[in-house]
């Protein structure tokens, strides 16, 4: 009996020491993942390409812009110049 509870009490403590060990390395290993920072670069590249996006598509949106002012601005300028000269005939009372 008493080399049964001595063989028992052996592999209880064999256990503890083992469950012990097993903690040790899952905190470790918890530690290291949380100190892993190589998801940052990964994040950092993931931003450069959305800046690039976002650069590209407000380059896109102004030379739009750019385009449809210079358009007006033609279409405007003769426009008034065909007023402009209306004006001063109607004003000077001839052909301008």
């Amino acid at each position: 009996m008493k080399d049964i509870e001595a063989e028992a009490a052996k592999v209880i403590e064999d256990a503890r020491k083992r469950a012990e060990e097993l903690l040790r390395e899952a905190r470790k290993r918890a530690t290291e993942i949380l100190e892993d920072k190589s998801y940052l670069a990964e994040l950092a590249a993931e931003r450069r390409k959305l800046e690039e996006s976002i650069g590209q598509e407000a380059k896109r949106i102004l030379e739009e812009a750019e385009e449809t002012a210079r358009k007006l601005r033609e279409s405007v300028g003769g426009k008034i110049n065909n007023y402009a000269k209306r004006l001063a005939s109607m004003v000077a009372g001839v052909e301008v």
